[in-house]
Order: structure tokens, then sequence, then C-alpha cells
């Protein structure tokens, strides 16, 4: 069953759990559907997160697909089911591994799958998929990151597989598995995945994220039974009855327990029983397994194991829970307004009402349907009081509000404003520190070509920050509900608040009088309290108590003494015993003691009630406070009994309620426990913002949410989480309180799916990213504040909420905090929406600082034309405000418009800048603007007029003494001189930078020197000086080594590489990439450093050492594994290939072999068949241009790279194949097989349109003829290649070619055909082409010598044989250079020669001829290797070179 975010592991409800129930034949009490109904938990899905949190931020988690619940527990004619289910609790019960659950398959992995998807369209985005597959690829290869990623989120990481989408992690305790599930259910393990894959450049498309969104799967059985495995492997858990075991047991041994009562079991190893232990009483025994089930929630069994105390309850409370929990007439869990008496009653204790038929009550607070008692006024009397809920029924009773759901509007509004985290130092300077510029006082760099600094980003230490100049705003919301914020750079101006009342500091959850937010530190929440503590003391001296006048005049009678409930009163009974010091101050608590029973026995005796029952309920406290519980007991008692109308004090009678029933519950006292516990849980629960009066109201929370679990109702439960959290809050108590916070928003949700509502009832992911950040767990706290509604949050937590998502990401990434990394991009989302709450109020100042953070932001990650728009809204914003206040905007715009080539457009900006600070006491101002211009002039070509503006800005800075603004005025000049080729003149103002830089090193400038540095390397550079560019460049590495800076490393270490490699010092070159290597790993950029890697690999392999071969083999398959995380389809089969090769460099063809294969595999799986097909042809060319193994690119041509060429119908790479096969096979002389590619070549030749092509494929198919010795086809085909030749030589080395075939074909047709007449013709025809090679008389010599011999031997002609031979002597003597003696040696040789033909024969012919034509071969060998080197065929168009080359095979 796939889910997205399910409930923490809905055993019960989902098909794990479902068959647990089916059809067991030991329940003959309830009916199939009642115990599925039992069993049965609210389907639940994030799937309306959307809707239930609109605007919720940009990406949000949902649902893949929704599959319907398991088979029902009766089928159609209500025949038990098979029960599959115990079969697997029988194999749990044979072992104590989670890994015999269901046998030798189960398995304790779980497959973690992640998708993403556009919300606009239906499908999955493929895009989208690849690029998430992609970057966790990249992070996979640091696995440190994804292993905390899951740590934080209670999974133990087992692999990482990116090509499936998915993670397999584990679990090894049922903690783990609750806090993970919870983690799933509220959507944060897909938000943390979406901030971990996501690639930063992504959160700068505001649209695109929109409509994005991630949503992650699970098998949601096994993990039940995963879940159900562990609780068994732990010994012992939590169980509830499902049905009552009878009076009597079959068995001595078992245990007696009755219907919903809670166990806690262990596994003894029998098939059939479990031990037990009932919690109420304690009793232990054996169960039936089938009559148990475990507690759905591992948020219960957390519960029940951390908090075991919380089981007991009365005899007569377990009498109730024996039944179904009626609705009676009341349709909703939660409802408001009247209802009507049905009975008549009249009430044993004073604080309930009398009620008559027919009688009217209104509703106080909620009724809870879980509870049997409310409080309600009696509409005729106007008296107060509790209700039976058995007594009435509903008359206009509604459910909460559709948003509330389980709260009242006033809980709802100050839960959401709880902040933890208010102890924590406030960032008061939070946009300074995080977007603090310059721009307006510190002159900008300028850029000479790509090889400088694409910006340099002018951000100032902390230790100098800009001065009066720097920009400052407040922000002042219409309502007054919201304080003051400093939002701008600069601190604003403090306000202070007036106090806030005692009563709203008491209220855990709430806010001041004037809206300010409370914190809960006891220092806090009674800070600015001066008029109590000026108040005189109550407590009177000792001898003013004596005599009876004294008891009627006492004042703290007086004042204990009103009958009804003033804010004076709340220190008696608030959580923190205020009373100690604010009312009773100067006395120790033993006197007080002593003070109160005087009081309490002066009230006895004058009938003052409510004195009476103030005083006992004070000393009761101070009992109570001193762990003096039985007299605190008797105390409390006695103030209840006390005959007042209680409800006039209604704190007092929470107070007293809740702190003598926590007292019974510490007592055991169960006898006494019934009838108060219910009037206490109804002014708990049933009262909206509830005060709390002691840390003991958490025994009775502990016993309603143990009464929620056993009775499953949801909306009790969630009101006794929000109390619990709500005390641990307010106590401070962190770890705590998360559990319950986490529960309770798990709870919202769930209600509001469950019943239909559109809007979930509160979002407390603000309140949770808080609680995270306190505990240290930056993934969690990152993703609950991205899943924050933002609903009706004011411009305070928006600047809150930037604050939380800093502090946790320089958690993430410690480098942001030291200022060597950029901005996480994230925070264009959270300043986006400050920016929107801004906008709709009048803080003009503030709307401008965030426009100027946000393109500031955009700027640092190269969006700017992003940032453009942002600038162009602060320039508005700024000049409504006046004219100063627009300046740093404009400048800014103008700046932005210079760096994305908008030179007019910036001039236009910045003019009117420069006009209107004329005659200001604004000098630096001015200088800045006009350093700007000459930027923009520089880029317009206007020189003169740029080299103008450098000099008024380097006048200016002068007189300012700005030495930091004189250096870069004077490099700018240097530039300017550089850019209109000036080098000399450049050196003299580089020089005079260079000093200003050194003179304030302490400065932050080291980018700016450095980038001077490069320029002044570049002068020399022009002029030839080497060792002084050398030392100009690594000058500026040691400064960038020096401040740590890795971009500024970058930029020089890569121009320092480039130097080396042009002055041919590979060693020094090799070196400085490396540490480009270096930087870009520290960087995590991973597309550098696959760019340098494969740099690296051909900077070693032109070394052409075996040493520096394995060394680019290294590299390049470093270069390899990045170009696979990073999806790069080409460049990883390219990358595959490079291997490949130098592989068979270094004589491993099988591993050679192997990668070759692999890339070929790479290209196939593109949807680029030409590339592909490339990759192919490239992998056998690798075998087949090699000096050895060339048969083992037979594969690659023949089963690989020709059928793909024939499936994509790609003729020119069809022939290219032929060709190479037949050249390939003739060379291993198989020349059967090379005749029929040689035919196929020719035939596939014609389709090409190239009469090159059919030329080389007739000149083969020739050769091939040949070697086959089958001459008349050889001179067929060769005939057939020379009549596709062109009329007229394109080329002289064209004869060449002729020369050669016309030869072959002589000497053919002379031996072989025996034909003398056409080897004349063919040799008279390589004459003719002979003697317009020029550059080749070799040639010409061979064919007079050959056209000699036929006319001496064959056709007999002395005439034309002694021409002849003249000749070829003439031309043999020109060749060798030889003098007189040579040319009569020459005359000898010649005339024996003829001499032997003569006496010799036809014998002599042959071997006239054979020598002939071994002369021409062996003269030939120096041609045929021009021909081949020179590749004239190509040139010309006429003949390719491998019809030269196949003519030498």
């Amino acid at each position: 069953m796939a889910w997205c975010c399910c409930p923490p592991l809905r055993a019960s409800s989902s098909s794990c759990c479902s068959l647990l129930l089916k059809r067991c034949r030991l329940f003959p009490d309830i009916s199939p559907a009642e115990l599925d109904a039992l069993w049965r938990e609210p389907p639940y899905t994030l799937a309306g997160t959307n809707k239930h949190f609109p605007g919720n931020d940009v990406m949000n988690p949902g649902v893949e697909g929704e599959e319907e619940e398991g088979p029902g527990v009766e089928s159609g004619d209500g025949e038990a089911e098979p029960d599959s289910y115990w079969k697997r609790k029988e194999a749990f019960t044979r072992g104590s591994t989670v890994s015999l659950a269901v046998g030798e398959r189960f398995s304790s992995d779980v497959v973690l799958v992640f998708s993403g998807r556009r919300c606009s369209g239906v499908i999955p985005d493929s895009e989208l998929q690849e690029a998430l597959r992609t970057r966790l690829r990249v992070v996979e290869s640091n696995s440190q990151d994804v292993i905390q990623l899951f740590k934080d989120l209670s999974a133990r990481l087992l692999s990482v597989h990116a090509e499936k989408d998915s993670f397999v992690i584990t679990f090894k305790t049922v903690e783990e598995i609750w806090k993970f599930s919870t983690y799933l259910a509220l959507g944060y393990v897909a938000r943390c995945l979406e901030n971990f894959l996501c690639d930063q450049s992504l959160w700068l498309d505001t649209e695109l994220l929109r409509d994005l969104e991630i949503t992650v799967t699970v098998d949601e059985e096994h993990l039940a039974t995963l879940y159900l495995g562990l609780l068994l492997q732990e010994g012992s858990f939590f169980a509830k009855a499902l049905v009552s075991s009878g009076k009597h047991s079959e068995e001595e041994e078992e245990l007696c327990f009755r219907r919903n009562d809670l166990l806690m079991v262990r596994d003894t190893g029998q098939d059939n029983h479990w031990e037990g232990t009932l919690l109420s009483t304690g009793q232990h025994g054996l169960v039936p397994v089938n009559t148990m089930q475990p507690l759905p929630y591992p948020f219960y069994q957390w519960f029940l194991r951390k908090y075991p105390d919380c089981a007991g309850c009365s005899p007569s409370e377990r009498g109730q829970f024996d039944h179904h929990i009626e609705r009676g007439q009341f349709d909703h869990p939660i409802v408001t307004g009247s209802c009507e008496a049905v009975v008549d009653h009249n009430p044993v204790g004073c604080d309930e009402l009398q009620l008559s038929r027919g009688d009217l009550i209104e509703i106080q607070g909620m009724l809870l349907r879980g509870l049997d008692l409310f409080i309600g006024t009696h509409c005729s009397t106007g008296h107060t009081g509790f209700v039976h809920k058995a007594h009435v029924k509903p008359l206009n009773a509604k459910p909460l509000d559709r948003q509330l759901v389980f709260l009242s509007e006033e809980e709802r509004a100050s839960l959401s404003q709880v902040n933890p985290c208010s102890t924590e130092p406030r960032d008061n300077g939070l946009l300074e520190r995080l977007f603090s510029s310059d721009i307006s006082t510190v002159y900008r760099l300028d850029r000479l070509d790509q090889s400088d600094f694409t910006y340099i980003r002018n951000q100032p230490k902390q230790e100098h920050k800009p001065h009066a100049s720097s920009r400052q705003s407040i922000i002042s919301e219409k309502s007054d509900a919201t304080p003051p914020y400093h939002s701008s750079p600069r601190p604003s101006l403090s306000h202070s608040s007036p106090r806030p009342s005692f009563y709203a500091s008491q209220n855990a959850l709430g806010r001041g009088g004037d809206g300010e937010l409370l914190s809960f530190s006891l220092d806090d929440t009674f800070r600015e309290m001066n008029e109590f503590q000026e108040d005189p003391a109550l407590f009177l001296e000792e001898g003013s108590w004596e005599g009876e006048e004294s008891e009627v005049c006492d004042p703290t009678l007086t004042l204990l003494n009103v009958h009804h409930f003033q804010e004076d009163f709340l220190p008696l009974y608030d959580l923190h015993h205020s009373f100690l010091w604010l009312t009773f101050s100067g006395q120790s608590e033993e006197e007080l003691l002593g003070h109160l029973e005087i009081v309490r026995e002066g009230a006895k005796r004058t009938g003052m009630a409510w004195a009476h029952r103030r005083a006992c309920f004070l000393l009761g406290r101070l009992c109570a406070k001193k762990l003096k519980y039985s007299q605190a007991r008797v105390y409390y008692e006695e103030a209840l009994g006390v005959s007042v109308v209680g409800f006039s004090d209604l704190p007092l009678l929470i107070a007293l309620y809740t702190n003598l029933t926590a007292v019974y519950l510490k007592q055991k006292m169960a006898d006494k426990l019934p009838p108060i516990l219910e009037k206490a849980s109804a002014l708990l629960l049933c009262l909206p913002s509830h005060t709390f009066t002691s840390l003991d109201e958490f025994e009775l929370l502990k016993l309603v949410l143990r009464r929620s679990v056993v009775e499953g109702d949801k909306h009790l439960e969630a009101r006794a989480c929000y109390l619990t959290a709500s005390l641990f809050l307010l106590l401070r108590k962190i770890d705590d309180s998360l559990p319950f916070v986490e529960r309770l928003q798990f709870l919202t949700v769930t209600l509001s799916a469950e019943e239909g509502r559109p809007i979930a009832p509160l979002d407390l992911n603000w309140l949770l990213s808080r609680l995270y950040h306190r505990k240290y767990m930056p993934y969690l706290a990152l993703a609950s504040l991205s899943l924050d509604s933002g609903q009706d949050h004011s411009l305070q937590d928006a600047f809150h909420r930037i604050e939380l998502f800093s502090r946790n990401s320089v958690r993430l990434n410690p480098r942001w905090k030291e200022g060597t990394s950029l901005l996480p991009a994230q925070i264009v989302v959270y300043l986006q929406q400050a920016l929107a709450i801004a906008e709709r109020g009048e803080d003009l100042k503030t709307q401008r600082d965030l426009c100027l953070g946000l393109a500031c932001v955009y700027q640092q990650h190269g969006a700017l034309e992003k940032a453009l728009p942002c600038a162009q809204q602060a320039v508005q914003t700024g000049g409504g405000i006046n004219e100063e206040e627009g300046f740093e905007a404009s400048v800014l715009l103008g700046w932005l418009l210079v760096l994305t080539g908008q030179p007019e457009r910036a001039h236009n900006t910045l003019q009117p800048l420069l006009q209107s600070l004329q005659g200001t006491d604004s000098p630096t101002q001015r200088g800045v603007v006009h350093n700007l211009l000459a930027l923009c002039l520089r880029r317009q070509g206007r020189v003169p007029e740029a080299g103008s503006h450098l000099h008024h800005a380097l006048t200016i800075s002068r007189e300012s003494g700005n030495q930091r603004n004189q250096a870069l005025a004077l490099a700018n000049l240097g530039c300017l001189a550089l850019g209109v080729g000036a080098p000399t003149l450049a050196e003299r103002f580089l020089f005079r930078s260079l000093w200003l830089f050194l003179e304030i090193w302490e400065s932050p400038v080291d980018e700016e020197h450095v980038q001077t540095y490069l320029w002044l390397g570049r002068s020399y550079k022009d002029r030839g000086r080497s060792q002084d560019v050398r030392l100009c460049y690594e000058m500026g590495l040691l400064i960038s080594l020096h401040t740590r800076n890795l971009h500024s490393q970058m930029v020089v270490a890569k121009v320092l590489s480039r130097h080396y490699g042009d002055v041919l010092l590979y060693g020094q070159s090799i070196l400085y990439y490396e540490h480009c290597v270096s930087v870009s790993r520290d960087l995590k950029d991973k597309r550098l450093e696959g760019e340098y890697l494969e740099i690296l690999s051909s900077l070693y392999l032109s070394l052409n050492t075996e040493k520096s071969s394995r060394k680019s083999l290294d590299y390049s398959k470093q270069s390899l594994r990045i170009s696979i995380d990073l999806g790069k389809r080409e460049e990883e089969s390219e990358t595959w290939l490079q291997v490949g090769r130098i592989y068979y460099l270094i004589h491993e063809d099988e591993l050679a072999d192997m990668y070759l294969q692999a890339a070929v595999k790479t290209a196939l799986r593109m949807n680029d068949p030409r590339f592909a097909m490339s990759i192919y042809e490239e992998a056998g060319d690798v075998f087949f241009k090699g000096h050895r193994n060339r048969l083992a690119s037979l594969p690659f041509y023949r089963d690989g790279s020709l059928p793909f060429a024939r499936s994509i119908r790609d003729v020119d790479s069809e022939f290219r194949m032929l060709s190479k096969l037949t050249e390939l096979l003739m060379t291993q002389e198989e020349h059967e097989e090379a005749l029929q590619y040689a035919i196929l070549a020719v035939q596939i030749s014609t389709k090409t349109g190239v009469v090159v092509n059919e030329r080389a494929a007739y000149h083969r198919l020739a050769t091939v003829y040949y070697s086959l010795e089958q001459y008349e086809m050889t001179e067929n085909y060769y005939l057939k290649s020379l009549s596709l030749s062109p009329a007229v030589l394109q080329h002289p080395l064209e004869a060449r070619y002729y020369t050669k075939l016309y030869c072959r074909l002589g000497d053919m047709t002379l031996h072989k055909l025996k034909d003398a007449y056409d080897s004349v013709c063919y040799f008279q025809l390589a004459l003719a082409a002979a003697l317009e090679d020029r550059a080749n008389p070799q040639a010409l010599y061979v064919v007079y010598m050959k056209l000699a011999e036929i006319h001496a031997n064959h056709m007999p002609d002395p005439l034309l044989c002694q021409a002849y031979r003249d000749r070829a002597q003439s031309l043999r003597r020109e060749l060798s250079g030889l003098g007189e003696m040579e040319g009569r040696g020459g005359e000898t040789e010649t005339e024996e020669r003829g001499g032997e033909m003569e006496g010799r024969g036809g014998e002599t012919e042959e071997r006239g001829g054979v020598t002939c034509d071994t002369d021409l071969e062996t003269r030939n060998t120096d041609m045929e290797e021009t021909e081949t080197e020179t590749g004239w065929s190509e040139s010309t168009g006429s003949i390719p070179k491998e019809a030269i080359d196949m003519d030498s095979a």
C-alpha cells in the first residue's frame, strides 16, 4: 500500500492489523462489525495539506495515490475468513528476532521512494525527477550528509538507490519507528528531502516552486508489521482488551479483565497466551493472544511507558469504560451553545445546578462528549454550575467553528504565538548581518574579460560596519498588537511597552495587555512589577493579632473575603506561588503558615466564608509545596466544604478542584477520586484559556489522556495534549512538550480530514520549528518552518522566520557563518513572504530594505535578471520616502545594469544621480557615481569620457582620504589602459593601486587586491615578461590562500594553470589544476570538479609515460563518477570511451574492451542516435587505429555499428563501417569475408550521393579481388574507379595516385593476364601521370625502366627501349647525385642486365618484371606514406584516404 504521509503506524486500520481480527471465533459477545470498529482508525493522509494551509510556501508533500482499506471483517455470508495474521503471530512467538515475523521472507528493511511532480499536471514530471535523481547522486558521494539527514529523522540509512529513486532504511527500536512515522505523517520527511535534494537554483524561481511538490511513499503494511515485530522484540508492550474475559477463567493462571482494560503484555513463547499485567490493579496472569489489541499508535506505547503511574482509576470509573461511549443526543464530540434539561435534578453539592424539566442551560466554554459533566449557566436564574450531560439534550448546540475543531478562538490565537525561543538573544541587526552592502560608499571594480572575477561581493566584515550612510528602518504596523521589529541593517530605536497585566502574564499561551509576546521564564513573567513591591505588606505585626477587634479589623480577612474574583487574587492561584513575595512579602513560609492559620480561624469565627475558603486553599498550597499531601488534602477538602457560590471566583474553583484531584491521585485514594475527578476534568478541559495553578495538574491530564486512549476519543485526546503541551511550554520543558505538540499537530490534521473540513484548525509548524531549533535538529526545524502556512503572521513573525532559517542554515553549513559561502537560496522564500506582509503596511523603509536584500541574494547566486526587478522596486520605494533613501537602491540598479551588459540603461540611471549630487556635501557618493559611469562608458567604447570620470573619482577619493577607493580608481584606470592596448601605462596605475592595497591589508579587499595583481600580470604578458607574469599571479594566489577565499583561489589557480600551459611547463600547470579540483570539492561544485578532472587527465596523458597514463586513468575515472552523478549521459559516455583508450594504451585490452562497451551502452540509453553511432564507431576505432589487437574492433563494427547504422538509416556511417570492415579483414587475410563487405560498400556508396565514396568503394573492391587473384575482376573495378575520376587533375598529388594505379594495372596485365599490349598502354598512362608529379621523380624512373623492359623483352623495339633506358639513367644520375664513375657503373650494370634478359628469354622477362615491380613498390613506400599523411584526396575531393590505404594493402 503506497502512502505519502501516513498516520503514525495505522497498525490497527491497515490491512496488516485488520487481519488480526478477521473472523476470530473467540469473540461470542461482539459482532464482527463492532469488532472492526474497535480497531479501525480514521484514514489519514496529507493529501489535503495544500487545501488546509493555503499559500503553504513553495512545495507541499502530496499523496501519490491512496489505496482502499483492506478487505472488511465480514464476508458476504457472515462466515469466518482464513486468519492469516495468526500464522504471522505464531512466527513471532517462535523467535526473538523480527526477521521471523513472517518466516524467512520478512525483512526489516523499509524502502522509502520519492517522486517529484507538478501540481498543475497529473503525471510525474520526468525532468524534475531526473533533476532530483541527479542531485541525489551528487550528495550520495558525501554519504555523511545523507546519513545525518536520516539520523535526524530517527531512521538508520542502509543504502541509497538513486536510479530507483529510493532509500533503504531500517529501525531497531519502537521509539525510532514512532518518531519517523510521526515525521512522515506531518510531512517533514518529504520536506526534508525537498530541502536536501532541490538544487539552489530551483529556489530562485518562485513561480516554478509553487507548481512543484515532492511525495514520499513507503509500504504501509510492511512498516506496520515491523512495528509489531519490534514491540515483541522489546519484550513488553501495552495492549487493550477487546472483550471481557468472563467471571471464571478456564485456567487458574489466566487473568480476569474487562473490555477496554489496559494491560502490559509480554510474549512468553506460548502460541496462544501472553503474560499480562492489568494496569489498573497490578494483577498478573495469562491472557489469550487473540483478545488483546496492541495499542495502534507508538505514541500511546511511549506515553504509557514514560508515565506508568497514569493507568490507575477507581472501580466506578472502570465500570464506565466497560460500556461503549454512548453518543447520547449529541452528534458532535465538542459543541457550544445551549441545551434543555430532560429530567428534574436536585444537586448534592453546592457547585451543581438545580434543574427542572424544560430548563434552558447555556453551555459555558465547551461540552465534550467524552466527559460526563460540563459547566452551564441557568438561563432563568443566572446561576452557573456543573451539569450532568445525561440530564440534558441539545437545543441550539453547534460544533466549534470550522477552523477550531477542539480549541476556542482565544486558545488558537494564543497557541500560534507561543515562542519557546524567547530567551535566546534576538538578532536586532538581522538584515544588516545578512545583506549589508557598501554599494553607495565603495567603488566597484571593472571586468576586462571572462577570466576576471564575475563580480566582487563587497560585503564589509563585522568590525567594519558602515556609519551614518547605512540604511536604517523601523517596522511600524498599523495594529498596536505587533511590537516594532528592528528590520534595517542598523538597529532601530528602542520602544518601551507598558507593563502587561498580571492576569495576562499568568496565561500560559496568552499575550500581554498591549499585545506583547510574553516569555515563559519567571524573570520575564514578573518583570517591571515594581508597584507590587512598593505596596505595603499585608502581613501585620504579631501584636496586632491579639483580641477579637484585631480579627475583625485584619486587612487580610478583608482582602480575602471579597465575594467575587479580582485580578489581584491571581498571585494566590498562579503556578509559581507568587503570593509568597507579592501578597505576603517579607515573611518566611513558616511565618506565613502561622499567619494564614490565624486568618482561617478568624474567618471561621466571624463567618467570612470567602476568606475561610481562600485561607484554606493557601494553606493547602503551602503544604503541598512542602510535599505534605495529607495536610494539603485536609485543607483543600475544608475549602470545598465552605458554603459559597464557587463559580463567583472561577480561578479559585479551578485551582481547588485540580489541586485536590492531584493530591487524590498521588495518594491513590480511589474511593474519593471519581466525583472530584469528573468535576476537575470538566473545569480543566471545558473552559477555554485555562490558567495553570500547579504542576500537579499534569497528574490529572495524564489520567484524561489515558482515558481518551481507552475510549478512542480523539477530541478528548487533543484537548488533553493541548493542555499538557501548554503546561510544559509554560515551564520551558522543551523535551517534555515536544511529543505532545507533535501529537497535537497530527490530531489537528487527522480530525480535520475525518470530519471533512476544508481547512485545518491549527497550524503548529511554526511552534514545532522553534522547538526543533531548541533541540538542535536543523533539518526538522527547516522542514517544519517551510510547512508553516504563514496565516495571520505579522511582519515581526516574518522576520522571526528569517532569523530562525538563518540560524539553522548555519548549523547545516558552518562555512556560511564564516562568510566563505553564499547565502542559501531558500531565504528568498522567506524574504518574499516578509515583503508581501510589509507591502500591506506603510513602512516604506522596510520594503526598500527587503527589496535590496532580495536583489543581494539573486546577485550572489548569479540570477542578475531576477535581481533587476527587485532593485527597481527598491528605487521606487525609496523614492517614495525621500531622495536620499532612494540613492543606494539607484546605485545598485546601475551596477546591476552594468553587470547584465546594459551600459546605456545604466548610464541613463546614474547620470541623474550625479546631477542631483552637485553642490551637496556627499563627495563619496559623487565618486561612486563617477566610477560607475566610467564603467558604462568603457563598455560603450567612449574611452576618453570614461577616463575623465575615473579621474574625478580618483580626485574625490584623494581629497576624502579614502585609500580603498583610491586603489580601486587606480585599478580601473589600469584596466582601461589595458583595454586600449597601453600595457606600460596600465602598469603604472596598477603599481600605485597595489601599494595602496598593501597599506590597507586588514580591510576586506582580498578579491579586489587579487584582481589588480591579475591585471598587472596581464600587462607584463603583453610585453613578454613571463617571470613577472608568474610572480603577479602567484602573489594573487597567496593573498587568496591567506584570506581563505575559495572563489578567489579558483579564479587565480585557473589563470596560473593556463599560463604555465602556454609556456609548456605542464608539471606546474598540473599542480594548479589539482588545486582547482581541491577548491571545487570545498565549494561542493561537482560540475567544476568534473571539468578540471578532465583537463588533468588530458595533461597527464600528453606526458606519454606509463606512470602519467595511469594517473590520467585515475582522474578520468573520477570524472566519470561525477558525470554519472550529474546525469550527463553524453559526457559520461565520452568519459567511458576515454578510459577505454587509456587502458588500451597501457596494454590492458580486456579492461579497455569493458569500458568501451560501457560507453556504447550509455550512449544507447540516450535519445540521440547520431551520438550513439559516433560512440559506437569511436569505440571500434580505439582498436582499429592501434598497432596491436586490431581484430578486437570487429565486434564493435560488425555486431554493433553496422546494424545500428542500418537501423537508423545512416548511409554515410554504414559506408564507413563497411569500408573499415573490409580493410580490417584484409589485414587479417580474411579475403573471402572482406569481399562480401566490399561488395556491400559498392552498393551502398551509390546511396551516399558522394562520387568520392563510389570511387573508393570500387578501388577497394578491386584490391580485394587482386588479393584473391581474380585479375579480370580486379582490372574491371579499377577501371570503374578510374572512370569516376574527374577529367582534369585538381591537385598535383592526384597524379601520384594515377601513377601507382596504372603501374599496378600494367604489371597485372603483363605478368598475370599476359597482355603486353594493354600493359604498355597502362604504363604509358602511368608515365603521363608521373610526369605531372614533379615531387616524385622516383616513380618516373620506375615507369621508364618498366617501359624499357617491355620494349626489350615482350614487344621488342630497340629504339624505344634505349630511349627509355637513357631517360631512366639520366633521371637516376640526377637523383643519386653521383659523378661520372657512378654513371659508368650504372651503364655497365644496365648492359649486363640487358644481356642477361636477352639470353634467358621468358625467365628473364618474368624476373625483370618482378624486379621492376618490386622496385616500384619499394620506391613508392615514401610516396604512400606521404599520401596517407597529407590526405590529399580529401582536400581535392577526388580519391579518399581509404582508397590509397587499400591499394597499399
